[in-house]
């Protein structure tokens, strides 16, 4: 299968309402690029870019990326489909739109992945040197760690402390991004910087841990 890349970007704040545990709700608002991992391993990606000067429209954008999703959801055993009815709740996408737009020329673009693999696979970054070529939803109990971790104070914890409880959550990733979790952060790897109680980013060099509840 061709890898794609569909790399867009903005400057503004666009929100996407996501479920959240405990049947809350939580805004996805970023402000560059970023992933959203919700606790059930989809991830909901935020491509956000200047559409000034761009050589095609936005039907033009539109079809390009929609075509992208059909084909990749039926490459992968489901239907040929960019979107999903609200009320079908049956159908599942590997892939699917949740908006398109451009608006005083900036171009966003929100997709939601089934799995980790399928943001890996459908972006085209996976063995890339530039984005992730990593991204995997664990537990704690599942998952061994290796170096060093802060909490979300920044405080330097033992490896006990990060594995004290095995039941919670952790993303595995590799490579640099800015990523929020259905959840609060508990502890990251060293290198890993604190944006907010759920928002971190990554560096590019190495693999990084994100614990969360």
């Amino acid at each position: 299968m061709k890898k794609r890349a569909v790399g867009l970007m903005m400057a503004a704040v666009l929100a996407v309402t996501v479920l959240a545990g405990c049947g809350g709700k939580v805004k996805f608002e970023p402000e560059t690029s970023s992933i959203y991992v919700k606790k059930d391993g989809t991830v909901i990606s935020a491509d956000l870019e200047d559409f000034e000067g761009s050589n095609y429209n936005e039907s033009e954008l539109r079809t390009y990326v929609e075509d992208a999703v059909k084909e990749y959801n039926s490459e992968h055993g489901a239907a040929s489909e960019a979107y999903v009815d609200e009320k079908d709740e049956d159908t599942i996408l590997p892939v699917k739109i949740h908006s398109l737009a451009v608006e005083e020329g900036i171009a966003s673009l929100f997709l939601e992945y089934e799995k980790c693999g399928d943001y890996l696979e459908f972006t085209g970054n996976s063995g890339t040197e530039n984005g992730l070529s990593r991204l995997e939803l664990s537990t704690v109990g599942e998952t061994s760690f290796s170096g060093n971790f802060k909490n979300a104070k920044g405080e330097d914890v033992t490896l006990e402390g990060v594995t004290k409880k095995e039941k919670n959550p952790v993303v595995i990733l590799e490579g640099a991004v800015t990523i929020q979790v259905e959840g609060t952060v508990q502890y990251a790897s060293a290198g890993v910087t604190l944006v907010d109680k759920h928002t971190v980013t990554t560096p590019a060099d190495s693999v990084s841990y994100i614990v969360f509840k």
